[in-house]
């Protein structure tokens, strides 16, 4: 139940303790969405990146790479819910003065081997720099913490435009650092065993305007992978996805968001009125759908056996007065913090912003009080869930005066008499108003 039961006061996060920028840190962090195309399954092959969260800024929720090629499509910003690495002299060689915006990862050589890789900007202007730590190491994040452990590489000098800000670690470099400034972008490869454990974080010393791609090199390479046999007998199911136009029934082109097919991924196709996916039996989907001109969409497909599963989604023009409830945009118990299940429905409403820039909307929160006069804590506590989904839309880049939020408490739950957490929890909700188009 929301609001203040027994006369406590619901835990809000108190906007003003927080300097804009750091409020954006933290949504984006915890917001940020994965987009990700069809994922190759051969082994060695680039991997699309996980959904980053807060806990990826830190090394305890360090993200393990599987893969030679990793591609990170979406940097955020912020150094996560702890500060690890701070107040080291700018001259370091081995350390940075602090995080920026980090992000940790952890990976394991495949070989005994020369290792090397090339961290490589999406875009060009992108300054990133890194640290590498052994990982066999008892308590390896509060030591880093402490610097009770030093890192065995890193490379924190300016990027260099005539290489394509790319920097790494190379066979042929001399040395094991390089410090901030001026210097090469390359810090010497390190001579590894099959099956070692690696840290890695990534940071930028100024705001992300990308993502970039890891790519890591073993000479010699490592022997490929045995097959999976469970793989190649697993039954697989198709899924088609039709769209058309609400009205005339004719098929239009759209973009999909599918959350559920893959594990951990929301997965986005573009450009197209119908789709056709192959994934594992019985997967149940929740599947957006956007286009220019158009009400977004989103429907829920429960899993089955069948070999095929067929979807129609019918979109309707945009019009002041429309109305979307994003029932799977959930919040935790009392408090404005948005569930890792509600990514796909807060993806669907920024491509809807983006590809319609002339309309206005209102952000409205909802909260669950059933048997509770509508008081001031509800009244709080649902505008500052609204005001979540406005700070992600405002933080990848859509314009404030398109924007508006109110909380309306627990005045109109959809379950006034929730008799289960599902009830409960659709009653924590975010509904979409067309104010302007």
């Amino acid at each position: 139940m929301d609001g203040a039961l027994a006369g406590k006061q619901p835990r809000l996060l108190n906007l003003s303790t927080f300097p804009s920028y750091e409020r954006a840190v933290k949504l984006a962090r915890s917001l940020s969405v994965l987009v990700v195309a069809a994922a190759s399954h051969a082994a060695m092959a680039q991997r699309s990146a996980s959904p980053l969260t807060q806990d990826n800024g830190d090394c305890s929720g360090a993200i393990f790479i599987a893969d030679s090629v990793y591609h990170q499509p979406q940097a955020v910003r912020g150094f996560g819910n702890k500060l690890e690495i701070k107040e080291n002299p700018s001259d370091h060689t081995q350390w940075f003065e602090r995080e920026h915006h980090s992000t940790w990862y952890k990976f394991r050589s495949p070989a005994t081997t020369t290792l090397t890789f090339e961290i490589i900007p999406d875009n060009i202007e992108d300054d990133i720099d890194f640290l590498v730590f052994e990982g066999a190491v008892p308590g390896i994040c509060d030591k880093v913490a402490t610097r009770a452990v030093m890192p065995i590489r890193s490379n924190i000098s300016r990027n260099d435009k005539s290489n394509r800000s790319i920097c790494g670690l190379r066979k042929d470099a001399p040395d094991q650092y390089v410090r901030s400034g001026v210097g090469s972008s390359f810090s010497r490869g390190m001579e590894v065993k099959q099956g070692d454990l690696f840290y890695l974080v990534v940071d930028y010393q100024d705001r992300p305007l990308a993502g970039y791609t890891i790519r890591f090199h073993y000479d010699p390479p490592p022997p490929p992978p045995e097959p999976d046999p469970e793989e190649a007998t697993k039954k697989k199911q198709k899924l088609i996805v039709e769209v058309l136009d609400g009205k005339t029934g004719k098929p239009v082109d759209a973009n999909l968001t599918i959350d559920g097919m893959r594990f951990s991924e929301v997965v986005e196709a573009k450009g197209k009125s119908v789709y056709e996916f192959e994934m594992e039996m019985y997967r149940n989907l929740k599947i957006g759908c956007v286009r220019q001109g158009y009400m977004f969409q989103s429907i829920r497909v429960k899993g089955s056996t069948e070999p095929e599963v067929k979807v129609q989604l019918k979109l309707n023009p945009v019009g002041a007065g429309e109305r979307v409830v994003l029932d799977d945009i959930r919040f935790v118990g009392n408090e404005d913090k948005v569930m890792r299940q509600s990514e796909a429905s807060l993806l669907l409403l920024l491509r809807f912003m983006q590809l319609n820039p002339k309309v206005r909307i209102e952000i409205e929160g909802h909260v669950n009080g059933p048997t509770f006069k509508n008081k001031k804590e509800f009244i709080d506590l649902s505008t500052a869930r609204s005001k979540s989904v406005y700070d992600f839309l405002v933080v990848n880049d859509v314009e404030p005066e398109r924007l508006g939020y109110v909380g309306i408490g627990n005045a109109q739950m959809l379950y006034p008499n929730p008799k289960n957490k599902e009830e409960s929890e659709a009653n924590r909700r975010v509904e979409i108003k067309v104010v302007g188009n």
